[in-house]
């Protein structure tokens, strides 16, 4: 099993408008083509998109698949949402190719997967990890795309 690191610079911060409208603050778009690497049925692929400020609450994540998942027949490949020390934090561990996903991933009101974590008075790395199992590996990716939504507040 081999993992593959890659870092996203491009997290949105949401305007007056846009925090009215959804209730977050922080939107990031994953393609399939960030993604796309590892060679192996079991490879991982971690992607690093920010950091929370020093003092922080993850209020709310939700993740909304814009573009179905699609690859290599009998794949499973999943995501976690959450921190480098704890990569399931937010969303756990959702299978996103299972059926063709569609449509918003995360627990019932945005609310983060284990609360622990969630919180803290030190700043921590924010990540996506990918898993692929089964058959297949990320780099037969041909489709897919997931938009990360967060309530992310900096309580200092």
């Amino acid at each position: 099993m081999a993992n593959t690191a890659v870092t996203l610079t491009d997290m949105e911060i949401l305007s007056a408008q846009e925090r009215a409208a959804t209730g977050f603050t922080h939107k990031i778009t994953i393609d399939y083509t960030d993604i796309n690497s590892g060679t192996n049925a079991d490879d991982t692929v971690t992607v690093t998109i920010g950091n929370t400020p020093t003092k922080f609450a993850v209020l709310r994540c939700l993740g909304n698949v814009t573009t179905t998942f699609a690859g290599a027949t009998n794949q499973l490949f999943s995501i976690e949402v959450g921190t480098d020390g704890d990569p399931n934090n937010f969303i756990a561990s959702t299978e996103l190719d299972a059926a063709a996903v569609s449509g918003p991933i995360g627990t019932a009101g945005a609310i983060p997967a284990t609360l622990a974590g969630s919180v803290a008075n030190a700043s921590d790395v924010l990540q996506v990890l990918f898993t692929n199992a089964t058959a297949g590996s990320p780099s037969e990716l041909t489709a897919g795309s997931i938009d990360l939504w967060f309530e992310l507040s900096n309580i200092a």
